[in-house]
């Protein structure tokens, strides 16, 4: 029995007698690239057409093959104590409140924003603004793709996550007006829309799906060291504010436009632009925030007008671009500073 780990580290082969069971590797591998992460999704058969069963009799020499998810970064789950250590230089409280416990599952979130080819590949449109026209041209040394979506509202983040899933068949996440299927849901909105403010997330689902505010703030703080850590970071990757423009692209260093993701240096866990860039778009509404009030859920307030975006943009200031600071805004809006990451559930 063979293990071929698709360009991970090695794992060791195995010699089986005729009619036995391979034994699974006690350690799975682990694969990186050039600012690309890998999640081990499993043993796969050599084709990777279905999962490995190591229950099966091995009866002639076997290779199996690791399956990766690229791009993805897993972050270990934790439960998070909140208390001021959390809250910036500038004053501004994220999600980890004194008074309030987060608890946090383990899931697997991509190590950058959607970008433009992304998007186009499964809406089959490139809505942004910064769309390579003329006075719009990607900075040089740049690929026009690799810039993150912009101009896409909450609503449209949702179509994305499940036609995405459906067509990598994965269970789809988001239900609107008891439908998983985006082709069913009509024209998406370009006001609020009572119908469409009402989508569930299912976050027992495989798919893909916006991050809530909570896992999105602890990613940015590099997970469960980085919020036990005494002093937690103002940004992502660092809490010096002169080496804020090493880690987002920002007001002071973008030349007013978006940028390459991928372009600065990633934090603690992996993953780049958490801070700058593009503002990102989170599930949660952006009510019942204050100190010591009640989380609910994976999420946090049951209701309200707003959706919750996070991590500042091209045009922000060190303020805006904190990991602590908060914004929202009506989920129809487009704007050419917001676009989004996606997460998926680690189980």
């Amino acid at each position: 029995m063979t293990f071929d780990t698709d360009g991970g580290s090695a794992v060791e082969s195995q010699t089986v007698t005729a009619g036995q069971k391979a034994a699974r590797p006690a350690a799975e591998p682990t694969k990186s690239g050039d600012k690309t992460s890998y999640v081990f999704l499993g043993w796969y058969k050599s084709d990777l057409s279905a999962p490995f069963d190591f229950d099966s009799a091995i009866n002639e020499t076997t290779t199996i093959k690791a399956k990766w998810l690229e791009g993805f970064v897993t972050v270990p789950g934790s439960t998070v104590a909140g208390n001021a250590k959390f809250n910036d230089t500038y004053g501004s409280a994220g999600v980890f409140v004194a008074g309030r416990s987060v608890a946090i599952s383990t899931f697997w979130i991509c190590d950058h924003e959607v970008t433009q080819a992304e998007y186009q590949a499964v809406m089959g449109t490139n809505p942004s603004e910064f769309n390579g026209s003329s006075g719009k041209v990607a900075a040089a040394g740049e690929t026009q793709g690799k810039r993150p979506v912009e101009m896409v509202s909450w609503y449209d983040a949702l179509v994305y996550c499940n036609k995405k899933s459906i067509a990598e068949g994965l269970s789809p996440c988001y239900t609107i007006n008891g439908k998983t299927n985006p082709a069913e849901w009509g024209i998406v909105p370009t006001t609020s829309d009572d119908t469409w403010n009402q989508a569930t997330c299912d976050f027992t689902k495989n798919g893909y799906r916006l991050p809530t505010e909570a896992e999105w703030e602890y990613a940015a703080r590099g997970g469960k060291a980085g919020c036990e850590a005494a002093n937690p970071t103002d940004w992502a990757g660092t809490d010096d504010s002169s080496e804020l423009g090493t880690y987002a692209w920002h007001k002071t260093n973008s030349d007013s436009k978006t940028h390459e993701v991928k372009g600065k240096t990633k934090n603690s866990l992996n993953l780049y632009d958490m801070s700058g860039n593009v503002w990102e778009w989170c599930w949660d509404f952006s009510n019942t925030i204050e100190s010591g009030t009640a989380w609910t859920g994976p999420a946090g307030a049951s209701s309200g007008s707003r959706r919750v975006f996070r991590g500042g943009g091209w045009y922000d200031d060190a303020n805006g671009c904190s990991v602590s600071y908060r914004n929202s805004g009506s989920p129809s809006s487009r704007v050419n500073f917001l676009g989004f990451r996606v997460v998926r559930n680690a189980n």
